[in-house]
């Protein structure tokens, strides 16, 4: 009877310190949304988690275009299972929001999301989408971005396509030795050749890195996985691009 009082003694104080140290967690902490485009179809919500040292702060895209959809499982996973030490986490999971819920590239049709920015705050639907995240850019002050993209092919196989690619729209030696080092890691344990990322300086004039690089001066890359390797495969390697940027610029451990 003693050994039993003092079995269930020593489980409410694992569970009272789990608790507590939860608490901690959470009271540390701030998570919010806000809006963009509020009020029209194109409403979309931006999860912010920051904590009591606000920065650095990272921004992470997806979503930009609707038929790339592990990027979007990451993102969308990952605001809701995180902790962080320090700084300020901004997830955009949906960024062109109806695109992603009719699984279209564009949407409107016609109109890439992707080659609008810094967008307009009078301009279509999507130059508007543009130019509020944009501006979200500038009033948090971003000290990192990356966008979450998919390819339809290798970029090994092909070139024209950017599956299995780390794409920066500027050279900067210093910031291209942070993504070689993701690249490397990210390789490691990767044993087919047409798998293995490589690193592309291509500018892309109207995407949101190019925008937040060559107009705002925040170090930005764009990351795709390519839609032929199998689906949870392709939202475990978002999700692990995830953690490495974060550990790196030092908001998880």
């Amino acid at each position: 009877m003693k050994y039993k009082k003092n079995s269930i003694k020593i489980l409410f104080m694992v569970i009272l310190i789990l608790v507590i140290g939860f608490s901690v967690n959470f009271a540390d902490t701030n998570y919010k949304i806000k809006y963009i485009c509020e009020g029209s179809d194109f409403e979309t919500p931006v999860y912010i988690i920051s904590s009591k040292i606000e920065t650095p702060v990272v921004m992470i895209m997806s979503g930009t275009h609707g038929n790339e959809p592990a990027g979007i499982a990451a993102v969308k996973k990952m605001k809701d299972n995180i902790n962080i030490q320090k700084g300020t986490l901004i997830f955009i999971p949906n960024a062109n929001i109806i695109a992603c819920e009719k699984e279209m590239r564009s949407y409107p049709e016609g109109i890439n999301l992707n080659r609008v920015y810094p967008g307009k705050k009078d301009g279509n639907d999507v130059e508007k989408i543009a130019y509020e995240i944009f501006n979200l850019m500038k009033s948090f002050h971003v000290d990192f971005l990356f966008d979450l993209h998919e390819s339809r092919e290798f970029y090994k196989i092909n070139p024209q396509n950017y599956g299995q690619t780390i794409v920066l729209d500027c050279y900067d030696d210093d910031f291209l030795k942070i993504c070689s080092g993701i690249q490397e890691r990210l390789n490691r344990d990767i044993s087919n050749e047409q798998e293995k990322f490589e690193i592309l300086i291509k500018p892309i004039e109207g995407c949101a890195t190019y925008a937040a690089s060559c107009q705002l001066g925040i170090p930005s890359f764009t990351f795709e996985t390519c839609r032929k390797l199998p689906f949870p495969s392709r939202v475990a390697i978002q999700e692990t691009l995830i953690k490495m940027v974060l550990e790196h610029v030092g908001l998880m451990e």
